[in-house]
């Protein structure tokens, strides 16, 4: 698996090299670099409030687990999948290790906090995530119809072959539809399946291992089951995930302005939307490398926008995510020294 990631991060970080030469490497610079300092900050701040935001739909299924450190977990879950060569699940196992450490001097470190809430909570907050962005999904693409862009889709050679760009979309939307079945169904009836891989990992350990294996097996289930036995919780996490990706959106719009684009709102929530779905398809690329270049870059295409200012929009949105991430994971590595340090030293 840790192959297939690298190998997945060459080709994209390929594309993304071959984007800039086709492109124009001084065009794309020279937007980058024309919107100023001031409107960069001015976009990390916007996605610091729409991590909050973000952190806010967590707590509404797990209270108990405080603001703060759902906000800390959220960035580092953010901070794993857009600065580090791991996939999306790179992210979600970090934010588990976030949630359920304990060693935070300035967040509240309660004793009953187990293993189980802090993965069940990751479980079901990225489930209400993909519910509110395949609802965004629908709205992106029901204005991207009746709007008549899609009139503009073009034909891509795939392996010699020449696919219109809407099978593309409707697939994407189909695979995002399709991964939620499985996702909820083995949340709500997973005991068995929790159950098989615990007791696989109990017969290739050793032999003190095994039982808490299976303790932790039922309480993973059990967490699970509390969660979604308060389905307003749940519902109320959809919308506010909803929420954050129009939120998003806005930011993307906002970020097209700065780079002199002519776009409305409607179309940039359609532009994210679609991008969404084709980051999708493409969850196991590390960090979506070349994916999300070459989304906005024909998608903009569509809208009219230039393709250096959609690969520009790109570059700045990593560099936001660098601004807030490199610095989250700093400070992780520094509080994970720290306890092993004193780990080593009460040991």
């Amino acid at each position: 698996m840790k192959r297939i990631s690298i190998l997945l991060f060459l080709i994209g970080l390929g594309v993304t090299i071959a984007g800039v030469a086709w492109i124009g490497a001084d065009s794309i610079f020279k937007s980058v670099f024309s919107i100023g300092l001031n409107h960069l900050l001015l976009l990390t701040l916007w996605q610091i409030f729409v991590i909050a935001l973000l952190s806010t739909a967590w707590r509404s299924i797990c209270p108990e687990l405080g603001l703060l450190r759902l906000f800390w977990a959220r960035t580092l879950r953010e901070a794993a999948a857009t600065c580090l060569p791991f996939s999306q699940i790179g992210g979600i196992l970090l934010g588990v290790r976030a949630v359920c450490f304990k060693e935070y001097r300035f967040i509240d470190n309660p004793e009953n906090l187990s293993i189980a809430q802090g993965i069940s909570s990751n479980i079901v907050d990225v489930t209400t995530e993909t519910l509110g962005q395949a609802l965004f999904t629908l709205i992106g693409i029901f204005i991207f119809v009746s709007g008549g862009y899609h009139i503009n889709l073009q034909e891509i050679n795939i392996f010699g072959n020449y696919v219109n760009l809407k099978w593309i979309i409707f697939i994407g939307s189909i695979f995002l539809a399709a991964a939620l079945v499985p996702l909820i169904w083995t949340q709500r009836q997973g005991c068995i399946i929790f159950q098989k891989i615990f007791r696989w990992l109990s017969a290739h350990i050793a032999q003190q291992w095994s039982g808490k294996l299976a303790a932790n097996a039922d309480l993973l289930q059990k967490s699970l089951d509390q969660i979604w036995s308060r389905p307003q919780r749940v519902i109320r996490s959809c919308l506010i995930h909803f929420l954050c990706w129009v939120m998003s959106a806005l930011g993307t719009w906002a970020c097209y302005i700065f780079l002199g684009a002519h776009i409305n709102i409607l179309e940039a929530i359609t532009i994210e939307a679609l991008v969404c779905v084709t980051l999708s398809i493409g969850f196991l690329i590390p960090a979506s490398i070349g994916i999300q270049e070459g989304a906005y870059v024909i998608l903009g295409t569509i809208f009219g926008i230039d393709p250096h200012l959609s690969f520009g929009l790109s570059i700045l949105r990593r560099a936001r995510d660098i601004i807030i991430g490199v610095p989250a994971l700093a400070i992780w590595q520094v509080t994970e020294i720290r306890y092993l340090h004193k780990y080593r030293q009460n040991k």
